[in-house]
């Protein structure tokens, strides 16, 4: 296989959709996503993260090598993948610097769509969905997914819990939301999406606004923390999982 050739590689989950059943994919103001059947007839849903691009094809051989050669390499229940060497992120990268290069997402650099996006591909009996996004969740239930919320631990949703912490800074009072995971918790999630370590807040005239988010992402097996104002371009902190002290050095900076 040469270096330049697509490939995919498989991302494990712990639900597996359904051999046989086609699944339906939502795409509207709401966000993106992918509702199926599971295996042991439950139901399952996929939200992606930030979508770039999202196509869907007929077909029930990937169009993509696949670098398991003998059967015995496969893996039953393998059904998520991640595209290495995609000509469309590519396509994707070059059309997105070409046009919004100069004014790419409240200052953010366009370079983040080579780190921080993945050119997936989910496949299912007679048809495959491919989405360029910075990452996916996974839900399982007992009853239909198709147009309901999202479940209340849901990485895409605010932490659903009091504060915990505050912050004195430059005569400014931070008030902090720390999730309530375990960092082996969060290292494993962050391998479908980035995490929320921690919620920074304010409070104005007796209401509280949420002033930004520490969470941490992958990029090529490394763990960053980074800390993402509402407003703005995102501050990488560190390597790892930054704390509260990492926190008010990022805040002190601030003007």
């Amino acid at each position: 296989m040469t270096e330049n050739i697509p490939f995919i590689q498989v991302i494990k989950v712990p639900i597996v959709a359904d051999l046989v059943l086609s699944p339906t994919v939502l795409y509207d103001e709401n966000g993106t996503s992918i509702c199926f059947e599971t295996e042991d007839e439950q139901f399952g849903r996929i939200t992606i993260q930030k979508m770039d691009g999202i196509r869907i094809c007929r077909g029930e051989i990937p169009p993509y090598h696949d670098p398991r050669e003998n059967w015995e390499d496969f893996e039953v229940g393998t059904w998520v993948y991640r595209v290495e060497n995609s000509t469309w992120l590519m396509e994707r990268y070059q059309y997105e610097k070409k046009h919004y290069g100069q004014s790419y997402e409240w200052g953010n650099s366009v370079e983040e769509m080579l780190t921080d996006y993945t050119h997936y591909y989910f496949f299912f009996h007679d048809e495959f969905v491919e989405v360029i996004a910075k990452g996916f969740w996974w839900e399982k239930a007992e009853q239909n997914l198709l147009g309901k919320p999202l479940s209340m631990s849901h990485p895409f949703l605010k932490l659903q819990i009091d504060f915990t912490e505050e912050l004195n800074i430059n005569d400014a009072r931070f008030y902090i939301k720390i999730n309530p995971k375990s960092h082996q918790e969060l290292l494993e999630d962050v391998r479908f999406c980035h995490q929320t370590i921690l919620e920074v807040w304010v409070k104005i005239k007796g209401e509280y606004f949420q002033e930004g988010t520490l969470k941490i992402k992958e990029n090529k097996a490394v763990v960053f923390s980074y800390y993402q104002p509402r407003f703005g371009k995102e501050i990488i902190i560190k390597k790892g999982i930054a704390d509260l002290a990492d926190l008010e050095n990022v805040l002190l900076s601030k003007p």
